[in-house]
C-alpha cells in the first residue's frame, strides 16, 4: 500500500475492501459515506462533508478513513489527511 497512508488507515482500507460486497447488500448503505475507525463502521452519512465533520470531531487525523459505499470497481477514497486543509480553513474563518 502507498506510504501516504498511516498503518491504521491501511488496516481500515483492507477491512473496507474485504467487506465491501457484504456492506453493499444493505440497501441503507449503498451510495452513502462510511466512516471507518478501528476496522469498524462507526457512522454512515449522506454526504462526504457530513462524514468528514463528524469524524474530525471524534477521532485523530490519520486514524480513520471515509469511503463511499459503491461497487468495488468504483471505490472513491476520502482520506483524513485532507482534513488538515479543512481544519485550517475552519480555524481562520471562525471568530
Amino acid at each position: 500500500m502507498h506510504e501516504f497512508f498511516t498503518e491504521k488507515q491501511q488496516e481500515n482500507i483492507k477491512y473496507f475492501s474485504d467487506n465491501l460486497k457484504d456492506f453493499l447488500k444493505n440497501p441503507l448503505y449503498k451510495f452513502k459515506f462510511a466512516v471507518i475507525y478501528d476496522k469498524e463502521i462507526v457512522g454512515i452519512f449522506d454526504t462526504s462533508e457530513a462524514a468528514i465533520e463528524e469524524a474530525a470531531a471524534k477521532w485523530p487525523v490519520g486514524d480513520f478513513i471515509i469511503q463511499q459505499m459503491i461497487s468495488d470497481d468504483d471505490v472513491v477514497s476520502f482520506l483524513s489527511p485532507a482534513l488538515l486543509c479543512h481544519n485550517a480553513n475552519q480555524e481562520t474563518i471562525s471568530p
